[in-house]
């Protein structure tokens, strides 16, 4: 049976929550959250497919901030949305952990293009994890 993905959606800015949340809940469960510490809790209390962060941080605060998550979710594919188009802005992201970098604003399709990506990458790593230890139950038989 077919599922929408269960997705939280990281902003400070509460219009820029309303036009992403509009975009992505015909084809997902949208959590809105917004400030890092009810982050934490939202993790810490459900399982979810992706995280969609629109957040400013300074350059050094990345690796904390992606950390922080990642120690409570460590496959949960992180999709940062910028308005710095540069290749720097980028690979900062992907090097501290995220699994891609939008331009904002995107087109809802291009969202819905990662979401997806990023869902069966998380589901696929899940079953990998699943079978790894049907086969070392297997052979400690």
């Amino acid at each position: 049976m077919l599922r929408y993905p269960n997705v939280l959606l990281f902003s400070a800015d509460q219009g820029e929550t309303a036009v992403l949340q509009q975009m992505l809940e015909e084809h997902a469960v949208v959590t809105p959250v917004h400030s890092q510490s009810e982050l934490s809790s939202v993790l810490e209390s459900g399982i979810y497919d992706a995280l969609f962060w629109s957040w400013s941080f300074r350059s050094g605060t990345w690796n904390d901030a992606l950390r922080e998550v990642h120690k409570i979710s460590p496959d949960l594919p992180v999709i940062v949305l910028s308005t710095a188009a540069e290749q720097r802005a980028w690979l900062r992201a992907l090097n501290a952990g995220a699994f891609d970098l939008l331009v904002a604003p995107c087109e809802p399709r291009q969202l819905l293009a990662v979401l997806e990506q990023a869902a069966a990458s998380r589901e696929a790593r899940a079953l990998r994890g699943n079978a790894s230890t049907d086969v070392h139950e297997r052979r400690s038989c």
